[in-house]
């Protein structure tokens, strides 16, 4: 991608190697701590000044929590670019600029398919190229505003989610509120009358999905493909758009298989979307505003076997600060929702062997993390009343068997 400048952001795809990198060794929560990306800058981009400057921004404003918090209301593209325009306008920086690292940031958790390091056109004032951008903006203006919308309302959400999915789009249970901007001037990054077409030409891209945008991943309540078994009438996982589109956007076969493995009852409000692969998941699944269920949200991880089921359930765990106090059992019954708890049970009806444990995020809601060893799933449950929400638990549906 191109700034205001005519420079190309990121021409070899290094930084996005590095964020891998980053997120590989330490977690997604890397993204959200400034102090690890300025040292990732310092050591693997010092050639790469106005990026590190972005990266560190763009951690520093907890892009991932503005992410989650876009998600559910704009969808993964239109949250990229309401995130992108508020931390332009909170950093005072160009707005390409951010649009690159706010993508960059989704592209690393898993929100959108991995893709080559191709830079847009350069599009200069007053020649054709100029011309045919300056018309695609004109074009695209209706097809923006939404995003731009939600950009206005994005300028004020800072804070991360208390629980797993409240915010929605990664996956990961947020445990940090989003961190001041720190202040640069646009002649860091550098504006030119340049940037306003480029803008016009993304905005036109993510609608119509061309280049640089892949397509965009499908909700969960897609009919699933003839490779996986159904849950449901009417109910698929095929992806959107045409059969030209890119493989890299297209639902992995993963995918299928754990969106085979959630009930109707959750599904079936288009409230499911593939959130990436975090804790050593092969695909995760986040399903929200389940209104009608005493778990509003549900996250589902599916491992390719025991031992990473395990060290998924506890890296869970240890990234949300939980700490075993006791079992959550009371003479072998679960009989009450007990902060800081957890134990191993075994159903005979349906027969199902796991763990379970429970605790309370940062605004007090009842969070349940539990795992099913036959169907080698994780989920974590959010409610908002502990007793309901471990009813709902109790009844083993939240999972096909």
């Amino acid at each position: 991608m191109t700034e205001g400048t005519g420079h190309v952001i990121d021409p070899d795809g290094d930084a996005r190697r590095a964020l891998l990198e980053a997120v590989a060794e330490h977690g997604p929560g890397a993204l959200s701590d400034a102090t690890i990306m300025d040292n990732l800058c310092r050591s693997k981009l010092a050639a790469l000044p106005g990026e590190s400057i972005l990266i560190v921004s763009a951690a520093r404003a907890d892009v991932p929590a503005l992410l989650r918090d876009k998600t559910p209301e704009l969808g993964n593209y239109g949250a990229i670019q309401s995130v992108a325009a508020t931390l332009a306008q909170a950093s005072d920086l160009d707005g390409a600029a951010t649009l690159w690292v706010v993508r960059e940031f989704a592209r690393t958790l898993g929100m959108i398919a991995p893709g080559g390091t191709q830079p847009v056109p350069r599009f200069m004032p007053g020649g054709p190229a100029a011309e045919a951008a300056a018309g695609g903006a004109s074009a695209g203006a209706g097809a923006g505003a939404g995003a731009g919308a939600g950009a206005e309302v994005g300028a004020g959400a800072g804070a991360g989610a208390p629980g797993p999915g409240m915010a929605g789009g990664t996956g990961t249970p947020p445990t940090r509120k989003a961190r001041g901007s720190r202040v640069l001037t646009r002649n860091t990054i550098g504006v030119a009358a340049a940037i306003a077409l480029v803008a016009g030409y993304l905005g036109v891209a993510a609608a119509a999905h061309l280049s640089p945008f892949p397509a965009e991943t499908v909700a969960a309540t897609s009919p699933p493909s003839s490779t996986a078994p159904s849950t449901g009438p009417g109910t698929s996982t095929s992806p959107a758009g045409s059969p030209s589109a890119s493989p890299d956007a297209s639902p992995t076969s993963d995918f299928d298989v754990l969106l085979s493995k959630i009930p109707a009852s959750v599904q079936g409000h288009n409230n499911c979307q593939l959130t990436g692969t975090q804790y050593g998941a092969t695909a995760v699944i986040q399903c929200s505003r389940l209104n009608s269920l005493a778990a509003g949200t549900i996250i589902y991880y599916l491992y390719p076997g025991p031992a990473g089921l395990s060290s998924g359930v506890s890296a869970l765990l240890s990234k949300v600060g939980f700490r075993q106090e006791r079992e959550c059992t009371t003479g072998g019954e679960f009989t009450d929702f007990l902060v800081e708890c957890q134990s191993d049970f075994h159903s005979q009806t349906p027969f199902m062997t796991g763990s379970i444990a429970e605790y309370t995020s940062t605004s007090h809601d009842p969070i349940i993390v539990t795992s099913d060893n036959q169907q080698k799933v994780m989920a974590v449950m959010v409610g908002t009343n502990a007793g309901d929400l471990l009813t709902y638990w109790k009844q083993l549906n939240w999972i096909v068997r």
